[in-house]
């Protein structure tokens, strides 16, 4: 089974990625709320010859992440990858903002890193392989008033990460997250989805004893 779960589904990173691991022969699995541009997204990656599935399912709720795993492979935990791009924003100036947005945000982005490590993580410990990544992003390492949900929802996972990545020590497991310090865009020399997936790339052809933790990007 050559197979890439990517959790967060959509136009920008997650495509990319897909579409990179795609041209490479494996077959991508694609998880998000929307089952409409879901079935996009697989067919625009079809009419590239790359071989895609897809589960609608909401990260904040474990039982639904668990059904859309099952959905895409009733052997998930054994996927060549596991990519947790999943997050939730609210833009709005922190003065103005309430916290029942914040808590919805910080489900998703949290919440859904939490569900998906205890969901996945036994089973990789028990095989000790398995490669789980997460997307995160420079809001972690400072808040902005205006992107307060952000902020709090990527430096919230990334200490999650961080707590995950000791519990994996000195195991074949990889546990990694790519933070992006830029605004995601197709025209951006630096920051487009295709430069991004070329370092989840990287990420993934590295062996034990070589893996990284966190590619600040």
């Amino acid at each position: 089974m050559k197979l890439v779960i990517i959790i967060g589904a959509g136009p920008g990173i997650s495509n990319g990625v897909a579409q990179k691991f795609g041209a490479q022969g494996y077959e991508i699995g694609l998880i998000a709320r929307n089952e409409e541009k879901l079935q996009q997204q697989v067919a625009q990656l079809a009419q590239q010859g790359i071989q895609a599935r897809y589960a609608a399912g909401n990260v904040a709720n474990a039982d639904s992440l668990k059904n859309a795993l099952l959905t895409i492979s009733p052997r998930f935990e054994q996927a060549d990858l596991i990519l947790f791009n999943a997050s939730a924003v609210s833009v709005k100036d922190l003065l103005e903002q309430d916290w029942q947005t914040i808590k919805q945000t910080f489900d998703v982005s949290v919440g859904g890193a939490f569900h998906l490590l205890q969901l996945v993580l036994p089973a990789l410990l028990q095989q000790n392989r398995g490669k789980l990544f997460f997307t995160g992003g420079g809001f972690a390492f400072s808040g902005d008033p205006q992107w307060t949900s952000l902020s709090i929802g990527k430096a919230g996972m990334r200490n999650l990460v961080q707590a995950a990545q000791k519990k994996v020590a000195n195991t074949n497991i990889h546990i990694a997250q790519l933070t992006v310090c830029g605004y995601v865009q197709p025209t951006d020399l630096k920051y487009n989805p295709a430069a991004i997936a070329n370092e989840y790339w990287k990420l993934f052809n590295q062996q034990p004893g070589q893996f990284e933790e966190e590619i600040v990007y």
